[in-house]
């Protein structure tokens, strides 16, 4: 049902009769709950708002966040119940009647598809009460065999009865709302927490709502319709338990942990999942800072392929993820990468090196890499000098006019200035008196996009570039011009390639013209005509062998080099 992107209508926050009333509501559907327990969910101290959405298929629902995380939901209808989010679950598993099932199925919940009865684990063989005694359309929740909170809420496709004359065969529950959905994605929910697997007190909560009155059905003659079925979801709970897990494990199963061992006996999926994960953090700790943004796309097929171990073969839809874009939301979710669509494209524009798996992460290969790195290869990284309009914020954090900064670095001071001033609601900014001076805004704009704030604020400074070569830096202020390779007609129609702008990447043109030669073409130093600098002559068409001397020997990223196009054609 929240699968897909929703539309928000409005987004108010509750007064104290709306309150008073939410609190009686939630009081009458869920009997079970004290005055403590309701405050627990509805704190007088917390801002609560109702969110009014306008979900893919056309209806409308009623969202009740407090500070911004997502509690209860409930169909613009009178008809309709009130709803827990799996949020409220984990504080209160036992308020839905709860059907347990494997932990492979969440994958599949999370892409659109129902529970089936198949997969509802049973304690015991199946008897006339193995379901429970519901009615059809009754709200329920759906948990997994190693963690007793919950992941999904649903409503019943059938009464008990017929579950138990359907022979174990056909649909047990339409999902309405699963962990890594579209209500997961609002404001910072927290990750699935570990309750252990559902023990003996299940029973328990199975009898409390064997009575429960027919009120908590649901007259919907278009149930089927309400309930979407979608492909593209998140599941976050695998990274909740893996990163539990980590948090616990002695320092040698950590270091294991950080690459696929062929020793652990995994399910192919899982251990597609793992080589996933150790490629993907790989690539992210080799990634330089200028290589970012960077189109999804092109990081799964120059970065992260790359990165998977020369032993192994990576396979997107042999994981349980099945496309790039779901797993790159769950790194999002674990805060090591941030990711922006533009025009549904979507793109990584920050990675958070410090995030904890990328720093206890071990490569394997990493001596064998470093040694094939040769020593004279740049590094360029993007910079920004401070300038005078900026300098009244970042003097605050020590730094001074004229100083250069990394764009983490400015990020961070930003973000620290925002929070003490109060500025930040959501991923809206409030512009205050100095920040709208230093973006030179129109009167009438008072608040902004917190990204595009952030991008003005650095757009304020000067852009630099720093260049390291040998561990010697140097700096080059302005527009970093990327190495140009041209292909023209010298006398008797012979081809030749040019390279120009190598020496302001630090490369010595008699050193690289000598490996060009290593092709068996001669490679001189030549002026060109409209060039400031001089060039490298490479006789023949030799762009494809120069591309890759600067990419792979001279790690220049492909950036700042231009000129591809005119390789040569292949024949069809």
């Amino acid at each position: 049902m929240f699968l897909k992107p929703f539309k928000v209508k409005s987004n108010n926050q509750l007064k104290g009769t709306d309150r008073k009333k939410l609190s009686e509501d939630v009081a009458s559907r869920f009997p079970t709950l004290s005055e403590t327990d309701i405050l627990s969910l509805l704190p007088k101290k917390e801002s609560i708002t109702v969110m009014k959405i306008l979900t893919h298929n056309g209806e409308i629902c009623k969202l009740y966040c407090t500070a911004r995380i997502p509690m209860f939901f409930q169909m613009d209808s009178p008809d309709f119940v009130l709803f827990p989010t799996i949020f409220t679950l984990w504080q209160f598993p036992n308020l839905l009647y709860t059907f347990t099932t494997h932990r492979s199925v969440t994958t599949k919940l999370s892409s659109g598809a129902s529970l089936m009865l198949p997969g509802v684990i049973l304690d015991g063989p199946p008897t006339l009460r193995s379901y429970g005694r519901l009615q059809k359309h009754t709200p329920v929740s759906v948990n997994t065999d190693d963690n007793k909170a919950p992941v999904a809420v649903g409503i019943t496709s059938h009464s008990s009865e017929d579950m138990y004359m359907s022979a174990g065969r056909g649909k047990c529950a339409d999902i309405l709302h699963v962990i890594g959905d579209g209500l997961c994605q609002l404001g910072k929910p927290p990750v699935r927490p570990e309750l252990g697997p559902p023990g003996d007190e299940g029973s328990t909560n199975t009898e409390a709502h064997d009575e429960e009155p027919e009120s908590t059905t649901i007259p919907t003659p278009e149930s089927a319709a309400s309930i979407e079925r979608l492909t593209e979801a998140l599941d976050i709970s695998e990274s909740a338990e893996a990163s539990s897990d980590t948090a616990h494990e002695s320092p040698e199963k950590a270091e294991v942990a950080s690459a696929p061992s062929e020793e652990l006996t995994l399910d192919p999926v899982e251990e597609m999942d793992s080589l996933l994960e150790y490629s993907f953090l790989k690539a992210c700790k080799k990634m330089k800072k200028s290589d970012l943004p960077i189109l999804s796309s092109n990081f799964f097929k120059n970065h992260l392929i790359p990165a998977c171990p020369p032993d192994k073969s990576l396979d997107m839809k042999k994981s349980s993820y099945k496309k790039i874009s779901v797993f790159l939301a769950k790194m999002k979710s674990m805060k090591v990468i941030d990711t922006t669509i533009i025009k549904g494209v979507e793109s990584i524009v920050y990675i958070q090196t410090e995030n904890p798996l990328l720093k206890k992460l071990v490569i394997n290969e990493e001596s064998e890499e470093a040694s094939e790195r040769p020593p004279n290869a740049p590094v360029v990284a993007e910079c920004f000098k401070i300038t005078a309009d900026v300098t009244p914020i970042l003097s605050k954090y020590g730094y001074e006019k004229g100083q250069v900064m990394k764009r983490p670095e400015i990020r961070k001071c930003f973000l620290d200035y925002v929070k003490k001033e109060n500025l930040q609601d959501g991923r809206i900014l409030k512009l205050n008196p100095q920040l709208a001076q230093i973006f030179k805004t129109k009167e009438n704009v008072e608040t902004l996009p917190l990204d595009d704030g952030i991008n003005k604020f650095v757009g304020r400074m000067t852009h630099t570039h720093e260049i390291t070569v040998g561990g010697v830096s140097f700096l080059h202020v302005g527009k970093l011009e990327p190495i140009d390779i041209t292909v023209t007609t010298r006398s008797n129609n012979k081809k030749v390639t040019l390279v120009n702008n190598l020496e302001q990447f630090g490369i010595k043109l008699d050193e690289f013209s000598k490996e060009c030669q290593g092709i068996g073409a001669s490679a001189t130093i030549t002026d060109v005509p409209g060039k400031k600098t001089p060039s490298v002559l490479v006789q023949g068409n030799q762009v494809i062998y120069v591309y890759k001397l600067l990419t792979e020997n001279y790690r220049i990223n492909k950036n700042y080099i231009r000129g591809l196009e005119f390789a040569p054609k292949k024949r069809k």
